[in-house]
């Protein structure tokens, strides 16, 4: 076959390659967002609920009111619950438990997340605080 003959054969190729490219398919499918996806199942040493206590990170006079108790329960499915009380002041979040080796990571509802790692029986880590703006040392063991 000559070069043209190649040519000719190559062309054709190309074009039926770039109509299956851009043609569309007309079936619907559905994408998945990570809101969708159900977290992996996690350890059972995590599951159950843990309390321990927040406070801010090189704070001034006024980190006192950034200081508080916190109750977090992880269920079987993922999720969890967790209990701010500042004084008088109660606050609830939600969302989900993502397992990273010695890492948990608590993805909240509303979009925020930390992470915290393992040491002994507790699980510690920073969070950004905002209501006082500061960072905080958050520290829970299981109950």
């Amino acid at each position: 076959m000559g070069k043209r003959g190649i040519g000719f054969i190559a062309s054709i190729a190309l074009i039926a390659l770039s109509g299956c490219a851009t043609h569309q398919r007309t079936d619907a499918v559905t994408r998945s967002t990570e809101s969708d996806v159900r977290p992996a199942a996690l350890p059972t040493n995590l599951v159950g609920t843990w309390s321990g206590s927040f406070w801010p990170i090189a704070a001034d006079a006024g980190g006192s009111n950034a200081i508080g108790q916190v109750t977090l329960a992880i269920k079987d499915d993922g999720s969890y619950t967790l209990t701010e009380r500042r004084g008088a002041s109660t606050r609830n979040y939600s969302g989900v438990v993502v397992a990273n080796g010695r890492t948990i990571t608590l993805r909240s509802s509303s979009g925020g997340w930390f992470p915290l790692r393992h040491r002994g029986n507790a699980r510690y880590g920073l969070a950004s605080d905002p209501l006082s703006g500061f960072v905080l040392h958050i520290s829970v063991e299981k109950g």
